[in-house]
């Protein structure tokens, strides 16, 4: 495939937003494709295959980032993404 961004808004709803926990498992499984994977907060573009990065964007409860995926296993690694998001109830 490739070529053709996969995008998905995702809600965070963990009450104390996106913290280090649950960023690790977002870097975690992001870092098992190849394709690029990145996390918007408002403005604000991060890889999120960099702990540091997913952390110093700070969305709090309630805010909504987008997931972007790109490359030759982008749907996998969409499913997989918005999956730990909805297992974890929202991250």
């Amino acid at each position: 495939m490739g070529g053709v961004v996969e995008i998905k808004k995702l809600r965070i709803l963990n009450l104390h937003g996106l913290h280090l926990r649950e960023a690790a498992r977002i870097v975690t499984i992001a870092k098992k494709f190849s394709s690029k994977v990145h996390l918007w907060y408002k403005t604000v573009k991060v890889d999120a295959r960099s702990i540091l990065d997913v952390v110093l964007l700070e969305a709090p409860q309630n805010s909504e980032v987008t997931l972007t995926v790109e490359g030759p296993d982008e749907k996998e690694a969409m499913a997989a993404i918005s999956q730990t998001f909805q297992d974890g109830g929202g991250i």
